[in-house]
């Protein structure tokens, strides 16, 4: 037996790679192996030898499985540090990692708007994206036949099942459930839907004012695509109705969130505008330093509007302003609106901070 383990060493010595090592494997352990003949042969054996000559037998083998082992550890340090000697790689650098992911730039500023209105406190609504005209234009004084809803292009659609009824409170998280068969309605053209469904849910108790809530989510116009319009965008919108809330409040809430938003240095203005739902309405401009850019638009509820959502104007008034997020995201990425709607990876890593 002692041959047999010189034999095998003296193999090992002279093995260079994994293959030489399975073949000597198969030699020396394999079927036709020297100790497998000598296992066949225990059989013959008399009783009394057969136990110390399998005992014998079982310790060369595990003397032989192991110094394999042994040489198939070594060879796998020494291709190691063959590599090593041999390559130029620097084991010091740091390693190479992953990218990150991030934020789209519409979540990112949206967020943004988000947190700085909580400061001011602000909830944030969701509604449905399918609406109903009365909420979409009705409720805010913009009937079928009005020419404010020219300015607005519209996706009808006809022979459906209707969004749910303002039956619910419209809290944090969406509209409430439900729904029925109706003869047209649409894809909402603003979020200000969404003001409208919170607002009837309220069914003109005082009691639950003031209320403050913020609207962000995707809007839909039928318009020609370029590449400053999509059929779809982001909207952020806000209202505040309770009793005495003046002009001044609406003008200060909104330079607030444009401060949040675009700094301190941000230059503001306050020109007069038209929107049907406020009055009276105006708009704010923002210079950069590149010119000025209108950027909100707002107002104050009008008298109207308040008594559609079922409370008096005499005793209650409201505020009420918008803007789009993906203009906003537009700015701070650098992106026109087919790219930061596209699938071009590189507008997720033009976010200024």
């Amino acid at each position: 037996m002692n041959d047999l383990i010189k034999s095998l060493k003296d193999a090992l010595s002279v093995a260079k790679t994994a293959q030489d090592l399975d073949n000597i494997k198969s030699k020396y352990l394999g079927k036709k192996s020297e100790i497998k003949a000598k296992f066949d042969e225990m059989k013959n054996a008399a009783a009394a030898a057969r136990q110390k000559l399998g005992a014998e037998l079982n310790a060369v083998r595990e003397q032989m499985e192991s110094l394999l082992d042994n040489a198939k550890a070594q060879l796998a340090r020494h291709v190691i540090e063959e590599k090593l000697a041999n390559d130029a790689f620097d084991m010091t650098l740091p390693g190479a990692g992953q990218p990150t992911g991030a934020l789209h730039p519409v979540t990112e500023v949206e967020q943004r708007c988000i947190n700085a209105m909580r400061r001011l406190g602000f909830s944030v609504v969701t509604g449905p994206e399918i609406e109903l005209p009365e909420y979409n234009f009705d409720l805010l004084d913009i009937p079928e036949h009005h020419p404010a809803r020219d300015m607005q292009d519209t996706f009808w659609i006809k022979d459906t099942v209707s969004p749910p009824p303002a039956g619910g409170p419209a809290a944090p998280g969406g509209a409430p459930g439900g729904g029925k068969k109706c003869e047209a309605f649409l894809l909402r053209t603003h979020t200000t839907s969404v003001q409208s469904r919170f607002m009837m849910s309220l069914k003109g108790d005082e009691s639950k004012l003031p209320i403050r809530i913020v609207v962000p989510g995707r809007v839909y116009r039928n318009e020609a695509v370029d590449a400053t319009h999509l059929a779809i965008f982001h909207q952020f919108e806000g209202l505040m109705v309770g009793p005495g809330i003046k002009l001044s409040e609406l003008k200060g809430t909104i330079e607030f969130i444009l401060r949040a938003i675009f700094g301190d240095e941000v230059k503001i203005r306050f020109k007069p505008k038209y929107y049907p739902y406020t009055e009276p309405s105006i708009g704010a401009d923002i210079n950069l330093g590149d010119g000025w850019l209108t950027i909100v638009g707002a107002g104050m509820v009008s008298p109207t509007v308040l008594k559609n959502f079922g409370f008096n104007p005499e005793r209650v008034s409201g505020l009420a302003f918008g803007f789009g997020t993906s203009r906003l995201a537009g700015m701070f990425s650098g992106a026109n609106m087919r790219e930061l709607y596209g699938m071009d990876m590189r507008v997720f890593k033009n976010i200024k901070a």
